[in-house]
């Protein structure tokens, strides 16, 4: 093992930084030195069948399959560096202190700031932590290896391995330990010491099970069926020598887990009566034989941590995993399993840290699929399962990674909207499983009914199925009503959570009729000034104070593209030959621009809030189930009206001019019914998501993005400092907004440099022919991920960056979705067209290597494109043109060949393809002059 010994200092303040730098095995795994000098750091390790994991650099982190199943007590981020419980595992040798292979010893924590420290190092794979340690004075280097294998087993493998470095044999003995928590994570505050009394522990021929005899519920308890089990094997899978199942006899009385008695006085484990390790805090410890190394010999062992319903697994996952011939074989099989889903969207670009950094970025969009919003120490709030706008976006770019599952995702997420245009805000754990609300408290966010129609529209750009649409699907209901401000007095659990018609029976609606009623609702539910309500809040649900008068500008832009975009699917479908549509009668309420409705005056809000809940006292317990044929034409022309009225109200009423002189949009209006944005008292708010908001979604004209930028760079961006907050300063609390007003400034949706809505920008600017201005945000976002002595992260992109350009909420971020979804649809610029492929490069020259070429790989319909790029002029966009593409070797006619872009049909994919794979090569060239 080599060590960078960059930072041999005594002190380790004299580091500069975290350091991490990528192999040259180009699958994205990387090195870091002393990472157990840097604070917060985490690494998350799962499978597809809902285990998970994490891990730091000291072995601390959660054990967990749900949130009512911790095998470890639940572990935030400000706990990581007071408590001393984690993974472990010591080596004694004879007339020396216990030396642990964490470094989560109370003898190497005295020494860290000294010339006796170890030398330590991590290396991260996508799917698999190692972390090295070396004391020379011991003669000792160890390796941990902790992942969680693919199979469908809710286990976490370690295997550590301990190496004689010295010149002289090596006489050890060696002991692992891990604290067993093994119930709800409520528990750890909520009943800890009854809920320990539950336990029952079982001392096991490998090691620790305790299965609680009930699940602690004041509500109504149940039977506990949940075993959690802690094995040890050494490398031959033999049994331990000695087994501690209770904690306090363990660490013995007056110890901790950093010096436990047993330990460091190498005492027997004790021999129990008969229930007498039951009702007590449990740990699996396991004292293994002592060992002789010969001068480079090494020694290993292997430790399950597992979570289980059925006592027979445990027996089965020795003989599965309990050696380590048969760890290294799962290890394999599991790394390459990761390697697949992390390249699924692959780049070849000669750039040897971006095309590392972004199979980070892709495996977290299993992370965010895995884990939701929950279980990593950064993520407290979270209870477990996603939430309604995350499950959205994700489907953006799970599509790219993993598009099999796509469309039924898709489905079975429609099955959560309500007719009142409202949602779920939480999703379960089985397919159409939903959930009201984390907290039992009844909220509806602005934005949920706008995300649905964009993911749609890329799944149906990408695949050509236009089917989906008329596939019909229930509507959910519960007792909440119009838009949750009310509630069905006359409906009971009893009639089922799906909307029923007035015979009794469940109306089916096709999707196409869901999205339409998502974006009518929201189009007349408006304030006093003629925008969206606010409600609880919108994409950022901390303007959570705004519930009466609040507006929100920046999501109206949204449902105004959606509007258009509806439209525009529907007129592709009148030219397929599509001439009516069927939707529910009382629909016909809110398209008051068909022939022979009655009109609204869309100027007046009070009258659009009028026709609205004429709707919602129509269908506020039961429909009719009665349908309707509508002409498309008409219909087209409704959604047009629609969407043109909100664009132009807002590039009339909603744009701001500072006393300075610089332009943007005002996004919200508070509880008093007064604009958030522009000049106040306390100087110019501005927003940053409610400008990008209008230029993503079509509703600011050339000149507006241009000021936008200019103003972005005035008030939202730091000297000297890559990246945009994600606004200006409230510098006083204002409840009338919401709570973002009293986090302290610089952190979270107060003024962060938020991932998310720095890459949103990027793709709009792209998205509008900006692409100059786009890739500068795009590069600048990259530089704050990969400027480790700074982001102090491993690779990958954060939810945001603090004020010293640290970054927080690592993983389970949306901006992994966005940026993924920029760089392959916009810069790479590989999209669909009703299923056909669409190609319109942006390319930077910086993306491409020396010999002039940019490459990406990415699953298409039932192909796998390799896309390269041919620059040999080294030109950016859009200085070039495509001038000839061929596809596995052949030419394709493409007329002129001076294309910004262009349409290559599906059908010449398939006739040109070779085992459902085309290699295509397109060639840019100097734009000829038409």
């Amino acid at each position: 093992m080599e060590f960078n010994n960059k930072y041999g200092g005594i002190a380790a303040r004299e580091r500069k930084g975290l350091l991490w730098k990528f192999t040259s095995r180009n699958d994205g795994s990387f090195k870091v030195p002393f990472a157990d000098y840097i604070s917060r750091l985490f690494f998350p390790l799962m499978n597809e069948h809902g285990m998970k994991s994490s891990i730091t650099p000291e072995l601390k982190g959660d054990i967990v399959s749900s949130f009512q199943n911790y095998l470890t007590a639940a572990t935030v981020t400000e706990e990581l560096h007071r408590n001393v419980s984690g993974r472990n595992f010591w080596v004694v040798v004879k007339g020396e202190k216990p030396w642990s292979v964490s470094g989560n010893s109370a003898f190497q924590k005295a020494e860290k700031w000294t010339s006796l420290r170890d030398e330590s190092e991590v290396e991260g794979y996508i799917g698999a932590f190692v972390i090295r340690r070396k004391n020379a004075q011991l003669g000792i280097e160890s390796g941990v290896t902790v992942f969680v294998p693919v199979t469908d087993d809710f286990v976490e493998l370690m295997k550590v391995s301990i190496k004689n470095i010295s010149d002289k044999p090596l006489t050890f003995v060696p002991t692992s330990a891990i604290p067993i928590f093994g119930r709800h994570a409520d528990n750890f505050r909520d009943h800890r010491q009854v809920t320990t009394m539950f336990q029952k522990v079982f001392v096991e021929n490998h090691g620790v099970r305790v299965r609680p005899t009930i699940v602690h519920d004041e509500h109504g308890h149940a039977v506990n069926k949940m075993n959690y089990a802690v094995l040890g094997f050494e490398g031959n899978g033999n049994r331990p020598s000695e087994i501690w199942p209770v904690m306090a006899d363990f660490i013995g009385e007056g110890g901790s887990l950093d010096n436990p008695e047993a330990v460091f006085n190498h005492l027997p484990a004790p021999v129990y009566s008969d229930g007498a390790v039951n009702g007590r805090e449990a740990i699996g410890a396991m004292r293994y034989r002592e060992k002789t190394l010969a001068p480079g010999e090494l020694a290993e062992y292997i430790i399950i941590h597992g979570i289980t319903d059925n006592e027979n697994d445990i027996g089965d996952w020795g003989k599965k995993f309990g050696s380590a011939e048969k760890f290294n074989l799962h290890l394999e099989n599991t790394l390459n399993y990761w390697r697949k889903v992390s390249t699924a969207v692959a780049f070849d670009t000669g750039d040897h840290v971006f095309d590392n950094w972004v199979k980070w970025v892709a495996f977290q969009l299993k992370c965010r699929q895995i884990f939701g919003n929950s279980y990593l120490p950064d993520f407290g709030y979270g209870r477990g399962g996603r939430g309604w706008r995350d499950l959205w976006q994700d489907l953006l770019s799970i599509f790219l990674v993993d598009p099999a599952g796509a469309r039924e995702e898709i489905l079975n997420n429609f099955r959560g909207v309500r007719l009142d245009g409202s949602n779920a805000t939480i999703i379960g754990t089985k397919p159409g499983e939903f959930i009201a609300d984390r907290n039992n408290v009844p909220r509806t966010w602005c934005d949920h009914g706008a995300w649905p129609v964009f993911v749609l529209d890329f799944y149906i750009q990408q695949t050509g199925d236009l089917e989906i649409l008329f596939k019909e699907l229930p509507y959910w209901k519960d007792v909440f009503s119009h838009r949750c401000k009310s509630k069905d007095q006359k409906w009971s659990p009893s009639q089922g959570y799906q909307q029923l018609d007035e015979t009794g029976k469940v109306y089916y609606g096709s999707v196409l009729e869901h999205i339409i009623v998502q974006q009518l609702t929201a189009f007349f539910n408006v304030g006093e000034h003629n925008n969206l309500l606010l409600e609880g809040g919108d994409w950022n649900d901390t303007l959570d104070m705004a519930r009466e008068k609040g507006e929100s500008v920046c999501f109206h832009n949204f449902y105004s593209y959606n509007l258009s975009t509806i439209a525009n699917i529907l007129i592709y479908l009148h030219a397929q030959g599509y001439k009516t549509i069927d939707l529910l009668s009382e629909i016909l309420l809110l398209l008051d621009r068909l022939p022979n409705q009655s009109k609204v005056d869309y100027n007046l809000p009070e009258a659009r809030q009028n026709r609205l809940n004429r709707f919602f006292g129509k269908i506020g317990h039961k429909v009719s189930g009665s349908r309707v044929e509508i002409s498309i034409k008409d219909l087209i022309k409704d959604l047009q009206e629609k969407s043109s009225h909100i664009s132009e109200h807002i590039r009339k009423n909603e744009w701001v001019t500072t006393s300075e002189g610089y332009g943007f949009f005002n996004g919200h209006y508070d509880n008093n019914g007064q604009a958030v944005h522009g000049d106040t008292e306390d100087g110019v708010l501005m927003d940053l998501t409610s400008q990008v908001m209008p230029v993503m979604c079509g509703v600011a004209d050339d000149a507006q993005i241009e000021e936008m930028i200019r103003s972005a760079k005035r008030y939202l961006k730091d000297p000297d400092s890559p990246g945009l907050r994600l606004c200006t300063d409230f510098k006083r609390l204002n409840l009338n907004i919401g709570r973002i007003t009293g986090f302290t400034y610089g952190y979270k949706e107060h003024g962060s440099k938020w991932s998310q809505q720095n890459i949103m920008f990027a793709y709009g600017l792209y998205r509008r022919g900006f692409a100059e201005q786009g890739f500068e945000i795009f590069k600048e976002l990259f530089q704050l991920c990969t400027d480790s002595p700074k982001a102090l992260i491993f690779p990958g992109i954060p939810s945001y960056f603090e004020p010293v350009d640290r970054g927080a909420y690592a993983y389970l971020t949306g901006s992994s979705t966005w940026l993924l979804l920029t760089l392959t649809t916009q810069i790479f610029g590989v999209d669909g067209w009703f299923g056909d492929l669409l190609l319109h490069p942006r390319l930077d020259r910086s993306f491409f290597n020396a010999s002039g070429q940019a490459a990406i790989s990415r699953n298409f319909r039932e192909l796998r494109l390799h896309i390269c790029y041919h620059n040999n002029q080294q030109l950016s966009y859009p200085d070039y043109r495509i001038s000839q593409v061929i596809i596995n070797g052949r030419n394709l006619d493409i007329n002129d060949g001076n294309h910004s872009e262009m349409v290559i049909p599906y059908k010449i994919l398939v006739e040109n393809s070779m085992e459902k794979t085309c290699q295509i090569e397109v060639i840019l060239e100097t734009k000829e002059p038409r």
